[in-house]
């Protein structure tokens, strides 16, 4: 089954067009996200953390937004203040939940983080360094992080 039609409920799925930009970016904060679609592909942009996901104990948080590509790409996408660490382990509970056994035909799955401002501790290389291997190998993606704002061309 694939991503959209295993998700396709209208109450967390924020659009689905061709848009050649898209923008996200939480109520009343600076970090913003921003997607080019030079391609013209058809871009499913879902809520995840109390959308796809519903939170079931305090918390037990996931990452803020997902975008589906045409082209069978995810992205998954956490803004976030300083806490880098906590950003890494919405990502890998979101990877953990989402990405079940009877979803196919996924190409490759980034993760991106938007930080108000950047202060990675050291103790932090560990838990980087699993995610982004857990998305090289398993799903052919990759982890990056940049602050206030991140533009990329969605592919």
């Amino acid at each position: 089954m694939k991503f959209t039609e295993k998700y396709n409920d209208k109450t967390y799925i924020l659009s689905q067009d061709k848009r050649q930009t898209v923008s996200l970016k939480d109520h009343g904060e600076s970090r913003k996200y921003v997607g080019r679609n030079p391609g013209k592909l058809e871009l499913s942009v879902f809520r995840v953390d109390n959308g796809i996901c519903k939170s079931s104990k305090p918390g037990d948080q996931k990452c803020d937004y997902a975008i589906y590509t045409g082209n069978d790409n995810l992205y998954l996408i956490e803004l976030k203040g300083a806490d880098y660490s906590k950003a890494i382990d919405q990502l890998n509970c979101t990877v953990k939940e989402l990405l079940s056994e009877d979803i196919e035909g996924l190409k490759a799955v980034f993760a991106r983080v938007v930080l108000s401002k950047t202060n990675v501790p050291q103790t932090l290389k560990t838990k980087e360094k699993k995610l982004m291997m857990l998305l090289k190998k398993k799903y052919k993606g990759s982890l990056l992080k940049k602050t206030k704002e991140m533009t990329e061309d969605l592919v």
